[in-house]
């Protein structure tokens, strides 16, 4: 990152992971840019959007954050509160944007991706289909996959077994590249929790088998 994506990220911090999600910011930001190379994205749009995406749940109360992922919310419930930390996110992005005096042109289209980055229905450009992307591949990562396994009380591979559709399906990634990843990152996962299943089953310790 060159330095004023730096100060974006420094000035951000305080907002990020907000929704017991450690590491979301971070590795959203690696998936971003391999794709912004890769894709011949806009780094000084798609960078700063994904910085910043998920400030707004740093807004939210956790018993308001929590309905995103109950078994009992509905589809108005959950619209709501996502709908909320967009708004929020909104928010905060001006402000950090503003304070290390980012250009205005780009603020506006940074904004835009941010203010429906989770409830839009289909892509609006190049850049914004990256950011959406990056936010998406979080969950095929280690740290993505082993905190909806602990969060959902899902077994590995019965949570393998619902997401890998989602990479192939009309309309979930923006670019064939992002599948691509998609597809190793989960390939990966299922390496990890196999040898970690015989692991356990041969009472051998994890790291002899890796």
């Amino acid at each position: 990152m060159n330095k004023i994506h730096t100060a974006i990220w420094n000035t951000a911090l305080p907002y990020q992971d907000k929704r017991d999600d450690a590491g979301h910011a971070f590795i959203t930001l690696e998936f971003a840019k391999q794709l912004v190379d890769l894709e011949q994205g806009n780094k000084d749009v798609v960078l700063p959007a994904i910085i910043l995406h998920d400030t707004g749940w740093s807004q939210l109360s956790r018993a308001e954050w929590q309905v995103v992922f109950s078994s009992e919310k509905t589809t108005e419930d959950e619209m709501t509160v996502r709908l909320r930390h967009q708004e929020e996110g909104v928010k905060i992005a001006r402000q950090v944007l503003h304070q290390v005096n980012y250009p205005e042109h780009l603020i506006v289209d940074i904004l835009e991706i941010i203010a429906e980055h989770d409830t839009r229905q289909g892509f609006i450009s190049k850049d914004e289909g990256l950011v959406r992307d990056a936010d998406k591949l979080w969950r095929f990562s280690k740290t993505g996959f082993d905190a909806d396994v602990e969060r959902f009380n899902f077994a590995p591979q019965s949570l393998h077994d619902r997401i890998h559709p989602q990479i192939a399906s009309d309309g979930f990634f923006y670019c064939e590249t992002s599948r691509e990843l998609a597809y190793l990152e989960l390939q990966r996962r299922q390496r990890e929790f196999t040898r970690a299943a015989l692991a356990h089953q041969n009472g051998t310790n994890y790291a002899q088998v890796v």
